[in-house]
C-alpha cells in the first residue's frame, strides 16, 4: 500500500512538475517572441507566438465568458473630429485572474506614419469582483506608461452598468480613464510634446493633454511632409480649440466589432494570441497584464 501511494505521489509529483516546466517553457517562448516583435522581425516572433500557445492554448469563452466580456466592455469617447476610425477590438480573459484586457485597433497614429504599423494599438484592463458582478479596478495604457483609474473612473463605471469611460485622444488615441484631468504621471524625453510642459517631475495629465494639444496645433503631427501621410490625407494639425481637443462627445462602442468578430480568447498570453487568431496585420505589442502574478507574464 505504501508503494501505491509512493507512486501516486511521485506520479502526481512528475504532473505538477511538467506542468511548470511547460508554463516556463512557454514564458520563455513569449519573451523572445516579444522581443522579436519589439524589433518588427515578424516572421521570427510569429514562429516564437506559436510555440507559446501550442504548449498553453487559448480556449473558446464559455456563455458566461461571454457575459463577462460584455459586462465591463469600455464606452469609448472620441472628439467629433477624429481623423482614424477603430478597425478592430479584441478581447483576452485571463485564465485564472479576474482580469480582462481590452484591445483597440485604431487605422493609425497621426505621429507615426512611417512605422510600419497598419494600426494604432491601445488598451486597458479590467479586474472584477470575486462575484463577477462588479468593477474593482481599471487601468489604461498610454504612451508607454500604465496608469490606474482612481474613484472617479470606478465611480462613472457605475452609474454605467459598469462599463467604464475612455476618452480617446484626437489623433494618437492615448486612453484617458475618466477623471483623467488630475491623474498624474512624470513626463520624459521621450515624449513627442516634450518642450511643452515640464519633465522629470510629476504633472497632471490635464497638464500633459494641454501640452499636446499645443504641439498638434501650432508644429502639427510628427513627420509633417511624410509622403504616406500626404497621399492618405491625413490632416497637418488639430484645427480646433482646446475645448473643442478635450471634447470627447462621440461614443464608439466597441460591443459592435465584438458582436460582428467575436475576436474573443480566454488566455495568458495576449500578443501571441491576437498575432495567431485574430489579426492579419502586424501592430504594436504591448504589456500583457498590469498587476499581480500576471505581470510577470509579459516579458
Amino acid at each position: 500500500m505504501k508503494n501505491c501511494f509512493a507512486l501516486l505521489f511521485a506520479c502526481l509529483f512528475c504532473a505538477v512538475a511538467l506542468s511548470a516546466l511547460a508554463q516556463e517553457t512557454a514564458a520563455t517562448h513569449h519573451q523572445r517572441g516579444f522581443a522579436h516583435h519589439e524589433r518588427r522581425s515578424l516572421d521570427e516572433a510569429s514562429k516564437e507566438y506559436a510555440a507559446v500557445l501550442a504548449l498553453d492554448p487559448p480556449r473558446e469563452l464559455t456563455a458566461e465568458d461571454w457575459q463577462l466580456a460584455r459586462r465591463f466592455a469600455p464606452r469609448l469617447y472620441t472628439t467629433p473630429t477624429e481623423f482614424f476610425p477603430l478597425k478592430d477590438f479584441a478581447v483576452i480573459l485571463h485564465p485564472t485572474e479576474r482580469l480582462i484586457a481590452y484591445h483597440f485597433f485604431w487605422e493609425d497614429d497621426i505621429d507615426f506614419p512611417e512605422d510600419n504599423d497598419p494600426c494604432d494599438h491601445e488598451l486597458i484592463w479590467v479586474q472584477y469582483s470575486a462575484d463577477k458582478l462588479r468593477l474593482e479596478n481599471v487601468w489604461s495604457y498610454f504612451h508607454g506608461r500604465i496608469l490606474a483609474g482612481e474613484e472617479a473612473a470606478l465611480d462613472d463605471a457605475r452609474r454605467n452598468g459598469m462599463r467604464p469611460r475612455v476618452n480617446v485622444q484626437w489623433g494618437k488615441h492615448g486612453s484617458l480613464l475618466a477623471g483623467w484631468e488630475i491623474m498624474t504621471l512624470k513626463a520624459d524625453a521621450g515624449d513627442a510634446e516634450r518642450k511643452y510642459y515640464p519633465t522629470g517631475q510629476p504633472i497632471t495629465l490635464k497638464q500633459y493633454n494641454e501640452g499636446t494639444f499645443r504641439k498638434l496645433s501650432t508644429e502639427g503631427r510628427r513627420l509633417i511632409d511624410h509622403p504616406l501621410a500626404k497621399r492618405l490625407n491625413w490632416p497637418t494639425k488639430f484645427t480646433g480649440s482646446w475645448n473643442d481637443f478635450v471634447n470627447f462627445s462621440r461614443l464608439i462602442d466597441p460591443l459592435t466589432l465584438l458582436t460582428k468578430r467575436r475576436m474573443a480568447l480566454v488566455s495568458r498570453w495576449n500578443n501571441a494570441t491576437i498575432d495567431q487568431h485574430f489579426l492579419p496585420y502586424n501592430f504594436r505589442p504591448k504589456t500583457e497584464w498590469p498587476v499581480g502574478p500576471a505581470l510577470n507574464e509579459r516579458k
